[in-house]
């Protein structure tokens, strides 16, 4: 990759865990011998109505031999969302659907297992032990959260993470063909949550400079990093191709390898201020995940342009952008010229916000220090001046 340095194995140790995987076209026929071997006999199946609509549901169910019982998650999960879930009458969850339904289901496996309110699990190492057997069965390619020891979810207005080794999936049914029909507007936005994903886990923070945590969000490492990379130039090269060609099958599984490769590195090196903000800007608009990434990359790769300037030009360079040798600024030109091609908003501005709002956003992003520690620069209140000179310019 054109003068990147992937990291060599050194003295220091770094630690790498991942979800039981099968992927390919039809390993949903696979789920029944899963809920077998993980003797789930009544599963939870966590979906939406989307998902039961364009007949994805039936597919998944169709071979399997159990009776389940369904549960419908929201689009933008909240911790006030569990009232009725019905724990008493399953023994095991399956998620069938994007990211919202994947993380309903985890918190749905802790509440199965250990019962309290979603807001006790909210933040780090929280889960007291074993949570319900899991099967993850994504039917989006962007949130890569089969692969992932995190839920996100709505808590007292902002989109926070309950993280920790126990929520991350006991198997993941990585099926392409179960994303051939997926809306233009869905794959631009969970296509784009990949390609943030594997850029942001690539340029994370080095696993050295990282204090140890109960979770595995430890930095960047030379494992995450070469997944990472290899996620980015698959869905680099297939995202647009997806989103205006949906029968382009070579284009989505390439977008679904990618997603779940992105998800498996950041799962290891955490991510940073792009996620960050977008998580903020999501709990203050309630607008869609990928459209606040896109609304909030400039911001958070230029915030970590004085850090990162080798790391974009090597980037750069390897994804064929810019001149033969680029200027770091050429990253974020591509990142921009991605986003505005599939569609996505491309400021604050553009989703509601206004300069007024600058605190609020500060104090919502600082809170996230999970995902901050992994920032390559460490983010401050400074970065209130910094919006407002870059992104909520008068």
């Amino acid at each position: 990759m054109h003068g990147y340095e992937f990291g060599e194995p050194g003295s220091t140790p770094f630690r790498f865990t991942t979800t039981d995987t099968r992927f390919g076209d039809g390993v949903t026929a696979d789920l029944d011998d899963v809920l077998e071997r993980y003797g789930v006999s009544n599963p939870l199946i966590v979906t939406d109505r989307g998902v039961e609509d364009a007949g994805l549901l039936e597919r998944v169910t169709d071979g399997i031999d159990a009776e389940p019982i369904v549960y419908y998650a929201s689009t933008e999960p909240s911790t006030e969302d569990f009232e009725n879930l019905p724990t008493a009458a399953v023994d095991g969850v399956v998620a069938v659907g994007g990211g919202s339904c994947l993380d309903t289901a985890k918190l749905a496996a802790v509440l199965l297992a250990h019962g309290g309110d979603p807001a006790d699990y909210v933040g780090v190492d929280a889960v007291p032990g074993p949570i319900a057997p899991l099967i993850a069965v994504p039917t989006t390619s962007g949130t890569g959260s089969q692969a992932t020891q995190t839920a996100v979810v709505t808590h007292d207005g902002v989109k926070r993470g309950a993280s920790d080794e126990h929520l991350r999936p006991d198997v993941a049914l990585v099926d392409p063909e179960l994303t051939f029909g997926l809306p233009r507007a869905v794959t631009a936005r969970s296509g784009f949550d990949a390609f943030v994903h594997a850029l942001e886990s690539l340029l994370a923070r080095d696993y050295r400079w990282v204090e140890p945590r109960p979770i595995t969000y430890q930095g960047a490492n030379p494992v995450s990093r070469s997944l990472a990379w290899r996620a980015l130039v698959l869905v680099h090269g297939s995202l647009e191709r997806a989103v205006f060609d949906g029968d382009d099958r070579e284009a989505r599984r390439a977008m679904s390898l990618g997603s779940h490769l992105a998800g498996m590195a950041f799962s290891a090196s955490g991510l940073g201020a792009v996620h960050a903000l977008a998580s903020t800007v999501g709990g203050m608009t309630d607008r869609p995940h990928g459209e606040c990434l896109g609304a909030s990359i400039r911001a958070g790769l230029t915030y970590n342009l004085p850090v990162r300037r080798e790391e974009y030009t090597a980037v750069a360079a390897g994804l064929g952008v810019g001149s033969e040798e680029p200027e770091p600024e050429a990253l974020i030109a591509e990142c921009e010229r991605l986003r505005d091609s599939i569609g996505l908003p491309g400021s604050f501005d553009e989703v509601g916000l206004e300069r007024s709002d600058v605190d609020e956003i500060v104090e919502n992003t600082l809170v996230q220090e999970r995902r901050l520690a992994t920032n390559p620069r460490t983010v401050t209140d400074e970065l209130g001046e910094f919006l407002l000179e870059v992104e909520l310019e008068e």
